[in-house]
């Protein structure tokens, strides 16, 4: 996942800029797939302006289509934007239609989220620790949506066979390299984490976005993956059915 520059000590945020970029178009896109999301989660749209914000800068550097590296809005490798449910082709790449984009990362966000929620099953015995707290299971759910949820796993499964916390962030994050992230990866997530935790914080006082959007009637939607769990190999997001 791309990485953005901290902001400035004065003058505008990137929130501010992303702000005036926020169409009524991309706004009721983000309001819509937040839906996908529920009240026992703490995902929210503001969440999702944090990491269109983060990716794409609000749609301004979505890269080319067609590639099977990340790209769109959102920055969804192709296979991962697949397994989606998104159409990636020269003549259709749905990762650079914003409703498509958020709404594919919204159901990507939230199968995370439901991973760290109860013990999960990754395969190759790789188990996920619950993380009971909503707001705690964010940053977990953050660092596995740009590193994967397997490696977040294993981090947490080093933290616990050491007599660490394995449902809190702080602790996990420091076997982030004994779990096979590079120091460059590492920092990476790290940064990625601090970062959109705090655009979400901005987002929430400043965006006119619908919070409460995500408590109207689930989307109901046939490329919405059923069933199976993610997995994370040689760096990539698979769906396992």
């Amino acid at each position: 996942m791309k990485r953005k520059r901290s902001r400035g000590a004065s003058g505008p945020t990137n929130v501010d800029k992303w702000l005036k970029r926020e169409t009524d178009h991309k706004r009721k896109a983000l309001e819509n797939a937040s839906r996908h999301f529920d009240e026992d989660d703490a995902l929210s749209v503001n969440v999702l302006e944090s990491i269109y914000g983060q990716e794409s800068s609000f749609g301004t550097t979505r890269g080319k289509r067609n590639t099977a590296g990340a790209a769109g809005d959102f920055q969804l490798e192709k296979k991962t934007a697949i397994r989606l449910g998104l159409s990636v082709s020269k003549e259709n790449d749905q990762r650079f239609d914003v409703d498509d984009a958020s709404a594919a990362s919204a159901k990507y966000l939230k199968t995370l989220d439901d991973g760290f929620r109860t013990k999960t099953n990754l395969g190759s015995g790789i188990e996920t620790t619950p993380v009971s707290d909503s707001t705690e299971r964010v940053k977990f759910t953050l660092a596995a949506y740009n590193a994967g949820e397997g490696r977040i796993a294993n981090a947490q499964t080093l933290a616990a066979a050491a007599g660490i916390n394995s449902d809190s962030w702080d602790e996990v994050k420091a076997f982030l390299k004994a779990a096979g992230a590079s120091p460059a990866k590492v920092k990476e997530i790290l940064q990625y984490v601090e970062r959109i935790l705090e655009y979400i914080k901005e987002f929430t006082a400043k965006s006119k976005a619908d919070k409460s959007a995500k408590l109207g009637a689930p989307l109901k939607t046939t490329e919405s993956p059923r069933g199976g769990h993610w997995i994370t190999k040689d760096g990539k997001h698979i769906l396992i059915r």
